[in-house]
């Protein structure tokens, strides 16, 4: 990761006159999701401004929080570089060269690597008392080209308490089951056979994360059997 002075985002003005090219196009609910290359490089802008004035007023309240993730994390190796905010409706960006960890032509013959990267990731955010709400959704974890860098994007679905407290102390055992929840279902999307509960019967389709939490519960149970053993 880069050590360089982080560069400031685009003013609205240079941001509206720069060349688009358009990631999600959000619709009449969601953000816009653009790059625009800069001065500094390729960015990634999130921008509600172009939404009805009621589904801005939700977005800045979005955008805040998601900047004020960005702000408590810090820079860390696993997530892009946060440039800062255009405006209350848009915030900024480093753009994560690659594509989607879950399509990556490599991720059954480097499996352990990946999901070592990602464990590691879960157990960093878990200590500063973190939770990405969104770590589960496959289009949220990104490989680099090089196929050397697991990098988590979207922070918007975030909550978090600090390290030091008593909130922090309840939390602790709920966030280690839902990292590790999230943990076993990124071992069957990266599975080498593919998924281990083909020919079996499904859960639910909503029901999948339910499960996932009951195995993760009798993991880290097993886990805490074999310490004390």
């Amino acid at each position: 990761m880069s050590t360089a002075a982080t560069p400031n985002p685009p003013s609205r003005p240079e941001f509206e006159a720069a060349e688009k090219q358009y990631l999600t196009r959000g619709g009449p609910y969601k953000a816009d999701v653009t790059v625009i290359e800069t001065e500094n490089g390729p960015m990634v802008v999130k921008d509600f401004a172009p939404r009805a004035w009621w589904r801005r007023l939700i977005g800045r309240l979005e955008i805040s929080r998601e900047c004020r993730a960005y702000d408590y994390l810090g820079p860390l190796p696993f997530f892009p570089r946060f440039f800062g905010c255009i405006d209350r409706d848009a915030l900024v960006v480093e753009k994560i060269e690659g594509g989607a960890l879950a399509r990556s032509p490599d991720r059954a013959e480097r499996r352990d690597d990946y999901l070592a990267q990602i464990r590691s990731a879960l157990a960093r955010l878990a200590e500063l008392g973190f939770l990405h709400l969104d770590a589960r959704n496959n289009k949220n974890l990104l490989l680099t080209p090089d196929g050397r860098r697991v990098v988590f994007i979207d922070l918007a679905g975030s909550y978090w308490v600090r390290p030091d407290g008593l909130a922090y102390r309840l939390l602790r055992p709920l966030i280690d089951l839902y990292y590790e929840a999230n943990l076993i279902k990124w071992e069957t999307i990266l599975d080498p056979d593919g998924d281990p509960r083909k020919g079996k019967r499904k859960p639910p389709r909503y029901l999948n994360g339910l499960y996932d939490l009951r195995t993760a519960w009798k993991r880290l149970r097993d886990q805490k059997s074999n310490i004390k053993a």
